[in-house]
């Protein structure tokens, strides 16, 4: 095993909980996952944080310095509180930090998972190549991460970049956050869903993804159907990527970012909504990006929030 420093890294989303023990040079030396769900209660999911996190210090030849924790939701920069996590609603209020000190005997530090994400693009993807950029995650939820002349932006209490609760429509579904017409009704995978299965009800729309268990379908299912040739599904793409388009473009005109980094399961499909995403920041944006608009898939992958969460620990640790 590499002879750097360890760091234990964690990602508690919506849907899973992931978890790897992480080198000084960002190699994921191991990694595991689990499911997590809302339904299962907050005592359920507490134990699961700390079963893993003793699971991968299990795994380590040599004594972690710190972990880092990737927490899906504003988190309090020096408490690491949860404020508000939409889509894990009963750790509202709850820090994993004192816990996780408690059984690891370790220092534990906490951020936004999307934020962490935008820390490891900036460090490991981009090289820091850039000094402000935006990072969005399409997922379960809608998250996002803002660094700003090289450094992590917070905001004065965590609650800087929740661009997933950007109103894009005032009449729009309700959202998890408990207001409506939020990017995340729209551009999340459970959101796509949703709007593929009342497009097919409204339209009556012949398509290949009647083909299959309409239960069962994912925003996977309808990106390959639409690289199939699928119209319907290309049309789906379609919707999609304007309000994409729609929420870049005020992320655009309020920080002019030198990037936009987009990443999340749900961005292995932005190939297909790009052409709409275009159509929508030339209209909206105030700069005229014309051809050249700042938007990239993420490099580090469904691993951003990890490499974050451990680089984050790294940098605490003195």
């Amino acid at each position: 095993m590499n002879s750097s420093r360890l760091a234990i890294a964690m990602d508690i989303g919506g849907t899973n909980l992931r978890f790897a023990l992480i080198n000084e040079s960002a190699v994921i030396l191991k990694k595991g996952a689990t499911l997590t769900s809302d339904h299962e209660g907050k005592d359920a999911i507490i134990q699961r944080i700390i079963d893993s996190a003793r699971l991968v210090l299990e795994w380590a030849e040599a004594q972690p310095v710190a972990m880092g924790l990737a927490l899906a939701s504003p988190v309090d920069p020096d408490t690491g509180i949860m404020h508000m996590p939409p889509n894990i609603l009963s750790l509202q209020g709850y820090s994993p930090i004192h816990d996780l000190k408690t059984n690891l005997g370790m220092p534990v530090v906490a951020a936004n998972d999307a934020t962490l994400a935008a820390l490891a693009e900036h460090r490991y993807g981009l090289k820091k190549s850039v000094d402000n950029l935006v990072y969005l995650t399409l997922s379960t939820g809608v998250g996002g991460g803002q660094i700003i002349n090289g450094e992590i932006y917070n905001g004065s209490r965590g609650f800087a970049a929740e661009w997933g609760h950007l109103t894009l429509d005032l009449d729009g579904p309700q959202c998890n956050c408990g207001s409506n017409g939020c990017f995340e009704t729209f551009c999340s995978g459970p959101s796509i869903v949703r709007i593929t299965h009342e497009l097919l009800k409204e339209t009556g729309a012949d398509s290949t993804l009647r083909q299959g268990d309409l239960e069962k379908l994912t925003p996977l299912n309808i990106a390959q159907a639409a690289r199939e040739g699928d119209q319907f599904s290309l049309t789906v793409w379609n919707k999609i990527g304007r309000y994409l388009g729609i929420a870049l473009s005020v992320i655009l005109n309020t920080l002019d970012p030198e990037i936009i980094i987009i990443g999340g399961g749900v961005s292995s499909a932005l190939d297909l909504m790009l052409e709409s995403v275009k159509r929508e920041i030339n209209v909206r944006a105030l700069f005229p990006y014309v051809d050249k608009i700042p938007i990239r898939s993420a490099q580090l992958g469904d691993e951003a929030g990890l490499i974050g969460a451990a680089t984050l620990a790294f940098d605490n640790v003195t």
